[in-house]
Order: structure tokens, then C-alpha cells, then sequence
């Protein structure tokens, strides 16, 4: 299953956004910590040099050393911080303990805020019961003042008018806030006992105020953890959106690869036909991107393929048939001097036979030659050919070939280069193959004329003859493999000289062009000419 390309394409958007959602959240929440750990240092801060230059200054006025403690624990309830100090020598002095603790002496506390002992720009709103009430349903008295004022807050909408004013004893705060922040700690019960702490620390120096001298240190730790809450909701969020995320990465991408194997799928079953022996299949051409460029192509290979085939089929069949003529006359022929017993008769029959196989070897060689030309087409070795040169080499064998054939040559050689790109070894051969057939269908006595011209940027080589021409009908098939003009038939010959000049040509960049001139035919073979 996870080997097609739809499953593999639908994983690779969930995967790429997984990885865009964790690298985001990340960020996100490294972001915010940092945020809110520079928040929880500013507090501790500003905290921790207040506290300091309360102990300084007690520890100048040898204040009792229980007062002070308890002066330190109110001062660690309200901060919301574990307070230590020790002296020079690393040694504990004080230790407020746990910030969570729930009782505390309120006229100390009042004590702290009418000296104005308050850390600065740090203020807290705190919110009390009496511990009689605090047990009833409905507390019946709530104080509500500003650590750092005198002046006792407002109470807020819906709490009891009546304000006791408690000189001392023990009271159960309910919640502590910082004046003008939206963070406050819940001091309550249980949820005081599982409120979250900051593992920040703070540790600031005790100097003597009149000496300058260095007492000690105070520590600060155990501060409120600022924003855990905000932390958890985006982490929760983030787990939430990056899941969302992922299935509808998953689901776009399993739509876009249903999109894109579509077109593949089916140029597949059209290849599948073929392969089935279908070669009329085509695939559809719907769109213009790379798909349909590709389904172009393969409807271009499709046609090739199938020309190759249908012609390898007819080309099959005209060889065997061409094969079966010379050899069912091969056969007769050696049956009959197998037969003959007079010596002058079996000489001929012999003769016949050695005619025959002759035609079957030319036959042989040329199917070889038409194969390799189609086979290897591009396999060729082309170079700067002079056709000016190749004739004047050519001009010797041709004059003895005509003088042979009892024909007259005429020669139009130019003296300037004609150059050309080609294989000389193949164009010589299509040269040739154009003179045999201008002596072979030339009677006695007529004219063979091979010439060079230019036309523009084309070298042309030319071969006419004053022959038997060439039926208008048979022209559109004369380069065809086995065809034979109608008024050839007497003439040896097995039909394949001018496929093979046809097959050079293509393969060297040129053409080949027939034509009646009355009496006789011309061969033209046309190449663009080289600077």
C-alpha cells in the first residue's frame, strides 16, 4: 500500500506539516517561557532588594531575631516567595519555609504596611476571612487592602459592606493578586497546596547601610511560576492544532496525488493495451502541463511503434515472398539437372540454378543492408565530404560501367569543392545504387548523364538516363521495399536499391527526388551544403 504514490504523496504533506507544527510550537513556547521566566526574574528582583535592605536595616537595629523571622515569613506570604538569608559565611540565619502556608500574624502584617515597609513598585491586594466565619456558607466578613497602603481598598461588587478591624491573631487569606496584573495566586486549600512554583532563584547581597559593609546574601526561590496556566492552554492547543493540522496536510495530499496519478494510471492502462497487443491505444491528451506533454509523447512513440511493426510485418512478407520465387526456380532447376542426362542441357539447368542463387544472395545482402541502415540510423560517422572529389574518384568506375552496358556517359563535374556533412561510405553507396539502375533500364545506345549543381544552400547529384521511365503510377510507391515498376518486371532486380537510397538519405539530412523525363527518368539526391 505505502508503495503507491498516493499513499507516499498524502504521508509526505502530514509529514511536512507535522514538522512545520512542532517547529512552531516550539518557538511558540520557547518564546513565551522565555517571556514569562523574565517576568518571574523582574519579580524576584525587585522582591529580593527590598527584603534585602529589610534585613540590613534590622540587622543594623539588632532587631530580636524572632521578630525579624516573622517579619520575614509575612514578607514571604505576601511575595509569594521562600525567603533565605544567610551571613557572610554561607551560614542560614532565617528561612521563611514554604510561600504556601495559609496563616500568619495579621498585626505584624499591619504593623509592616504602617511603617510603609513594602517592596517597591510591588503592590498586592490581599483578601481575608476570620476563621470563625470561615467555616459558614457564606463568609459574613471579607477585608480588602493594599500591601504598601494604609488605606484599605474597595471591596468589590457583591462583597459585605461591614469591615472588621482585627488588632492581631490568625487569619486564612483566600487569595493574593499583584495591583494591576491579571496574575494572582490562589491561596485557597487545596488549590494552595497545588499551585505551581518557578524554579527561578535569586540571590541578591545584604549591605550595611551606614558601613557599606557586606551581611550576607538573601535567596529567593519558590516564586509563582508566571503564565503556567497560559503554557498549558497553548501547549494543549498546540497538540490540538498540530493534529488538525496533519489530517487535513493528509487529506490535501491525498487529493492533489489522486490528482496526479490520475493521468499516470491511465497512460499505465494504455501501455498495459499494447503490451497486450493493442497497438491502436492511445492515451488522452486533456491538459498542457507536463502530463499531457508526456501523453503526447508516448502517442508519438505509440505511432512510431506501430509503423515499425506494421511495416517489419510487410517487410516480413514481401521478403518471404520475394525469397519463395528464386527458390522454388532454384529447386525446379536442380531437380531438372538432377533429371538431365545429357551433359549440354544439365550445364544449363545448372546455370539456371547458379542465376537463381546469385539472386537470392543480392537479395540477402541487401535485406542485410536495409536493416542495419534502419537499425543504426544514427550510428553514422559524418564528416566534411567533397562531392566534387567523391565523383571525380567515382567518374572511372562509372565511365567502365556505361561502357560496359553500351551506353554513352555524360559528366558535368565542377572544378569549385561542393562540401557537404556526411558519411562518405553510405552516400557513395546511394550514388551508386542510382547508376546500376540508370545502366540497367537504359537500352543499347541511349545516354547516362551524372552531374553535380548547386541550388542556393543545397548540393545537388544528379542521375538521368534516356530509358524506359517510370509509370506515373508507380512513382508515389517507387521507394518502397520490393516495389517494381510494371514495365521493370523483365529486368533483374528484387525491388530494394531505391528503398535503401531512400533510407540513406533520411538518415544523412537529405532527400531523394524521381522524376520522367521523356525518354528515360531522373534521381536527384539533395543535401544543404556546408560553408
Amino acid at each position: 500500500m505505502f508503495k503507491s504514490i498516493r499513499w507516499r504523496l498524502a504521508l509526505s504533506f502530514a509529514g511536512i506539516a507535522l514538522v512545520a507544527a512542532i517547529v512552531l510550537g516550539a518557538v511558540l513556547l520557547a518564546i513565551l517561557q522565555n517571556y514569562y521566566a523574565h517576568l518571574e526574574f523582574n519579580y524576584l528582583l525587585g522582591n529580593a532588594k527590598f527584603v534585602s535592605s529589610f534585613v540590613a536595616a534590622a540587622r543594623s537595629d539588632e532587631a530580636p531575631r524572632d521578630e525579624v523571622q516573622s517579619q520575614i515569613e509575612n514578607l514571604a506570604f505576601l511575595t509569594q516567595t521562600r525567603i533565605q538569608v544567610y551571613d557572610t559565611n554561607e551560614q542560614l540565619l532565617y528561612d521563611s519555609g514554604s510561600p504556601q502556608k495559609v496563616a500568619v500574624n495579621l498585626g505584624v502584617m499591619k504593623q509592616l504596611i504602617a511603617q510603609g515597609d513594602s517592596p517597591p513598585n510591588v503592590r498586592y491586594r490581599v483578601i481575608a476571612v476570620n476563621p470563625d466565619s470561615a467555616q459558614a456558607p457564606a463568609p459574613s466578613a471579607k477585608e480588602f487592602f493594599d500591601f504598601g497602603s494604609t488605606a484599605p481598598a474597595s471591596p468589590p461588587v457583591g462583597a459585605s459592606s461591614a469591615q472588621p478591624s482585627p488588632s492581631g491573631g490568625t487569619v486564612i487569606y483566600r487569595s493574593i493578586q499583584v495591583a494591576g496584573s491579571l496574575f494572582g495566586f490562589d491561596l485557597n486549600g487545596e488549590a494552595a497546596s497545588k499551585s505551581v512554583r518557578s524554579n527561578t532563584h535569586l540571590k541578591q547581597a545584604i549591605v550595611d547601610p551606614k558601613s557599606g559593609s557586606a551581611l550576607g546574601t538573601v535567596l529567593l526561590t519558590e516564586g509563582p511560576a508566571y503564565g503556567s496556566d497560559i503554557l498549558a492552554s497553548v501547549a494543549r492547543g498546540w497538540v490540538l492544532a498540530s493534529a488538525v493540522a496533519v489530517l487535513i496536510a493528509a487529506a490535501v495530499g491525498w487529493y492533489i496525488s489522486r490528482r496526479i496519478s490520475a493521468p499516470v494510471l491511465a497512460l499505465t492502462n494504455v501501455t498495459a493495451r499494447m503490451a497486450d497487443g493493442d497497438l491502436s491505444s492511445r492515451a488522452k491528451v486533456g491538459n498542457q502541463d507536463e502530463f499531457g506533454l508526456l501523453a503526447h509523447s508516448f502517442n508519438e512513440m505509440a505511432d512510431q511503434v506501430e509503423g515499425t511493426v506494421v511495416a517489419l510485418r510487410r517487410f516480413v512478407s514481401d521478403a518471404a515472398h520475394e525469397l519463395h520465387t528464386p527458390l522454388t526456380a532454384l529447386r525446379a532447376n536442380l531437380d531438372l539437372a538432377l533429371e538431365e542426362n545429357n551433359a549440354t542441357d544439365r550445364a544449363v539447368f545448372v546455370a539456371r540454378a547458379q542465376a537463381m542463387v546469385k539472386r537470392l544472395e543480392e537479395l540477402n545482402t541487401n535485406l542485410l543492408d536495409l536493416s542495419r541502415l534502419e537499425a543504426n540510423g544514427h550510428a553514422t560517422r559524418e564528416t566534411v565530404v567533397d562531392l566534387a572529389e567523391l565523383l571525380r574518384q567515382r567518374s572511372e568506375v562509372y565511365a567502365s560501367q556505361v561502357e560496359q552496358a553500351g551506353l554513352v556517359l555524360e559528366l558535368g563535374l565542377p572544378a569549385a569543392p561542393m562540401l557537404i556533412r556526411a558519411d562518405a561510405s553510405r552516400i557513395t553507396r546511394a550514388m551508386d545504387n542510382l547508376v546500376d539502375n540508370a545502366c540497367k533500364f537504359t537500352p543499347q545506345g541511349g545516354t547516362v548523364r551524372v552531374a553535380l549543381s548547386r541550388e542556393g544552400e543545397q548540393m545537388i547529384f544528379s542521375v538521368a538516363d534516356t530509358g524506359i521511365g517510370i509509370p506515373a503510377d508507380d512513382l508515389p510507391q517507387l521507394f518502397h521495399r520490393f516495389h517494381r515498376g510494371r514495365n521493370a518486371m523483365a529486368y533483374p532486380g528484387n525491388g530494394l536499391g531505391l528503398a535503401i537510397v531512400k533510407a540513406i538519405m533520411e538518415q544523412q539530412g537529405g532527400q531523394v527526388v524521381a522524376e520522367n523525363t521523356n525518354p528515360g527518368a531522373r534521381f536527384t539526391l539533395k543535401w544543404r551544403a556546408v560553408s
